[in-house]
This record gives structure tokens, C-alpha cells and sequence, in this order.
């Protein structure tokens, strides 16, 4: 029997949380958590332990690549950055897996997925 991918998914745009509620489990991945910000990101990653996190840069109390860094302090766990603004120049903290501009295209986000997987 496979094993069913478990993700925690972080952003401050309701909307953007709603798609990843909604399209992940359509494509047999389980969501385990949902967070609206960086703070909230690194306790359910803490609490879940997921085997995939996806996650906004700009979001309140911590951004993303920072609470990713936090996060890998303890375990390490592929990541897909999701933004409405263009791959960053650089990745200080060597914590991207998979870059993803909005809005997302689903063939995109399950191609990136895909890729994550077969890198681990």
C-alpha cells in the first residue's frame, strides 16, 4: 500500500488556503494542517511532523523562509515556496525544494510535487 503524503500548508490569503484545502486531496494527498502564518507554520510542522510543507514568503509574525529555517533546525522536510512575486534571487537559507509563482496552475503544483517526491 502507498503511502498517503502528508502536508501542512501556510498563507496569509484565505483564498490561496482554501485552493490547497481543496485541490490537495483531489490529487490523494492528505492536509494536515493549515497555517496563516510563519509562527503557526513551524508549531504544526512541530505537532504534524508532515512529509511535505508548501508555503507563502510574505506572511505575518514570520515569514516563510524563516520559519522553514526554524523548522529544519529539528527535521528535515521538503518544501515548495508559493509567491505572488518572483523567485528570489537567493535562497539564504537553503530551504527551497520547488518554487511556485501565483496563481498557481494545478498541473504545475502536482508537477512540483512529483518532483519533490522523486528527490526524496
Amino acid at each position: 500500500m502507498t503511502k498517503v503524503l502528508r502536508i501542512v500548508v501556510a498563507d496569509d490569503e484565505p483564498e490561496i488556503r482554501d485552493y490547497f484545502r481543496r485541490i490537495l486531496p483531489r490529487f490523494g494527498y492528505e492536509v494536515v494542517g493549515i497555517a496563516e502564518n510563519g509562527r503557526e507554520l513551524v508549531d504544526l510542522c512541530q505537532q504534524k511532523q508532515p512529509d511535505l510543507v508548501i508555503t507563502d514568503i510574505m506572511m505575518s509574525e514570520l515569514c516563510g523562509l524563516d520559519a522553514i529555517a526554524e523548522i529544519r533546525k529539528t527535521q528535515h522536510v521538503p518544501v515548495i515556496v508559493v509567491s505572488s512575486n518572483d523567485k528570489p534571487k537567493s535562497d539564504s537559507c537553503g530551504c527551497v525544494d520547488e518554487f511556485l509563482v501565483k496563481p498557481i496552475r494545478s498541473s504545475d503544483l502536482q508537477a512540483a510535487i512529483a518532483r519533490v517526491q522523486s528527490a526524496s
